[in-house]
């Protein structure tokens, strides 16, 4: 067990700010502004001493010894605090959201905040009721009362003092100090990202408020041919028995749960949208009236989306930013609301089949990784196993590429015979012949897929070369696992990407999966791009040995807009309605 006496550091903090939105919420200030840090309560683990500050006492230095170590519940609403005040980033840094949350990846639902560790390791939790009242009064803003400015610091310490008794077993769960401490160096440059903000065409996003209600009914009249929903006194309703009926039309091969109902869940609706393009309409709808509330975006005055990105939120360790907060939540056509500010520009960036190559490298498949070196890795696989003839015109080769990219990930996720005839519409013959080519030709990838499953029954854990480990246990999704080595790694080389960049000042400004968006002086753009280049193929020459991802681009310059090919057609339904809207109303 780690004993904090035996930690190499001089001085060990666990710090506690409380801040809140711009001029605060009760004086126009909304969700989405910068933060104004309100105070600060830090107590040092080894004397016990504790420093106490309200805002007009936060100097315009950082207060920490130069090697002190920094313990904090989601170092990044510290961060924001400290960035906010100029402070520099400190020498070493540990989250502790992070830890627990890695400590406890098992798949089992459970609280995250500082109270439910408090509880999971069986120590005094924190009056949360108190908590709430207290911290829905600060989100006010000022002006504060002395007896308010008393019990807001008060209550920060109770905090501080609950980090404090959480840093003992939190620390003698960290298996890797070096991994932990760079989870934490992650943290900062999320903290920069998050400060930083996603530019939004804020008058359009006004309009679009000002009309949704009225609008997600005429989307379901015009957007849903398969009447699955239902309207009824005005407001859509999604019906489960006219949804099955529609997988049952369709013959799709739909995951259920124990109880035998479909799984509605997003996660699922993602991944049959990528191998079923016919359900990709239904999933933009479905997320743009279920999840989509255009009143919870988190934009500020100044027009900039900021949100929590909480970076390893995920299983997987990959941001889980709020869906109804963030822009590049599952709506793709609101993405179409991002532009450049007056003067600069915008640039998107993605890993090419990020998953796939990742898969690659892992297993060391030869074939499959001169499948990638080919240009597009989904028409390697489809020449290799034989489905590819030169005759082939254009059209024909787009159907054997998407035929290839879903026995691919099929085979990722661990799909046999039936599965896949039923995902592709091939015979179950067909479908025999196609898994025992791609068993011959890409046989340590296929071998690789299938020992995940075996190394997680028999070790009860899988992790990735930069120690983050899910746990296993005998009701875990075998989807999920068998996943876990591509999504996890994908996460490590997105964040490795995040320090880079921070480091060779090139300003991101959205992480998104396998993607970035960076902003730039509009005369600076195709040197930025470049270095962008540069720095994910980088990124991923740590984490894969040396191996390096291709990268796609897209530039936004001062008066585009963001495109999403996969939101297009909503995006100019949406545009076209809200017209329609505003004809009626004027």
């Amino acid at each position: 067990m780690v004993e904090i006496f035996d930690l190499p550091y001089p001085e060990i903090w666990a710090e506690d700010t409380e801040y809140y939105p711009g001029r605060g919420l009760g004086n126009g200030g909304v969700e989405g502004d910068p933060i104004t840090p309100l105070c600060r309560v830090a107590i040092e683990l080894r004397s016990g001493r504790i420093v106490r500050q309200w805002q007009d006492e936060l100097g315009p230095f950082s207060p920490y010894h130069r090697d002190a170590l920094m313990f904090s519940y989601s170092l990044p609403a510290e961060f924001g605090c400290h960035l906010r005040k100029g402070w520099n980033e400190p020498a070493h840094a540990i989250d502790a959201l992070v830890e627990f949350r890695h400590y406890t990846n098992d798949g089992i639902s459970r609280g995250r905040g500082l109270g439910d560790a408090l509880r999971f390791f069986g120590l005094d939790s924190l009056d949360l009721a108190h908590k709430d009242t207290m911290r829905e009064r600060i989100m006010r803003g000022p002006p504060f009362t002395a007896e308010e400015r008393a019990k807001f610091i008060d209550y920060c310490e109770d905090d501080a003092r609950g980090l404090a008794r959480l840093a003992p077993p939190l620390f003698a769960t960290i298996r890797s100090w070096p991994h932990a401490l760079h989870r934490g160096r992650v943290q900062w440059a999320i903290a920069k990202i998050e400060q930083r903000g996603l530019p939004i065409d804020l008058p359009m996003l006004t309009r679009l408020r000002r009309h949704w209600d009225g609008m997600r009914t005429d989307m379901v009249t015009e957007l849903d041919p398969f009447g699955i929903y239902e309207i009824a006194g005005g407001v859509a309703h999604w019906r489960n028995e006219r949804f099955a009926a529609f997988v049952a039309h369709y013959k799709l091969p739909w995951p259920r749960l124990a109880s035998g109902k479909l799984c509605t869940d997003d996660e699922t609706f993602r991944e049959m949208a990528m191998l079923h393009p016919i359900v990709h309409p239904l999933r933009e709808l479905r997320c743009s009236l279920s999840k989509l509330k255009l009143n919870s975006l988190a934009v500020g005055a100044d027009a900039r989306n900021r949100t929590p990105l909480w970076a390893f939120g995920a299983k997987t360790a990959r941001c889980a930013p709020s869906t109804t907060k963030y822009v590049f939540g599952p709506a793709k056509w609101l993405r179409f609301n991002i532009v450049p500010p007056p003067g600069l520009a915008l640039i998107h960036r993605d890993y090419q089949q990020q998953e796939v190559r990742i898969a690659a490298v892992e297993s060391g498949d030869a074939n499959l990784l001169a499948a990638c070196e080919s240009g597009d890795v989904y028409l390697g696989v489809a020449e290799q196993i034989g489905l590819l003839r030169a005759s082939m015109d254009d059209e024909e080769r787009a159907a054997v590429r998407d035929l290839a990219k879903i026995i691919v990930l099929s085979v990722q996720y661990g799909a046999g015979v039936y599965s896949l005839a039923a995902l592709t519409g091939l015979t179950r013959s067909e479908a025999h012949e196609i898994l025992a080519r791609l068993r011959a030709h890409f046989h340590r990838f296929y071998d690789f897929v299938h020992s995940v499953g075996d190394h997680a029954g028999l070790n009860l854990e899988i992790s990735t070369c930069f120690d983050w480990r899910l746990k296993c246990s005998s009701g875990s999704n075998p989807r999920t696992i068998r996943n876990f080595p591509m999504q996890s790694t994908g996460s490590m080389i997105l964040h490795t990407a995040c320090l880079l960049a921070e480091r060779r000042g090139v300003e991101i400004v959205a992480p998104i999966h396998d993607a970035f968006v960076v902003q730039c002086d509009a005369r600076d753009v195709d040197d930025v791009s470049a270095a962008l280049d540069r720095i994910m193929r980088d990124a991923s020459a740590v984490v894969l040995r040396g191996f390096e991802l291709p990268t796609d681009c897209q530039i936004i310059r001062p008066g585009e807009r963001y495109f999403d090919k996969r939101g297009k057609a909503m995006w100019d339904t949406v545009t076209r309605l809200l017209a329609k809207r505003e004809r009626e109303s004027a």
